[in-house]
């Protein structure tokens, strides 16, 4: 199930084209998506894709960058969620 939320996030990633400093494919599990440039507008964005491809919203005391900031984190939360 984990490559699957993964792939499933990379898509939502690419999908969104948030111009980071390496191609989707390159990103490691745990590379900070904040230091490869993700600013919170574009988070945002991610939550929101995230919240449209698993079907669920994130608690509110759970928009945070923190959640979204990097891969493993992100896998996580959604596994936490389904």
């Amino acid at each position: 199930m984990c490559v699957t939320i993964e792939s499933k996030i990379r898509e939502i990633i690419h999908d969104n084209d948030f111009d980071l400093e390496k191609p989707v494919d390159e990103i490691g599990l745990e590379d900070d998506l904040l230091d490869l440039g993700l600013d919170s507008v574009n988070a945002i964005r991610l939550i929101v894709g995230i919240e449209s491809e698993f079907g669920f919203e994130f608690y509110d005391e759970d928009l945070t960058t923190d959640n979204v900031s990097d891969i493993q984190k992100i896998i996580s939360y959604v596994k936490s969620r389904l």
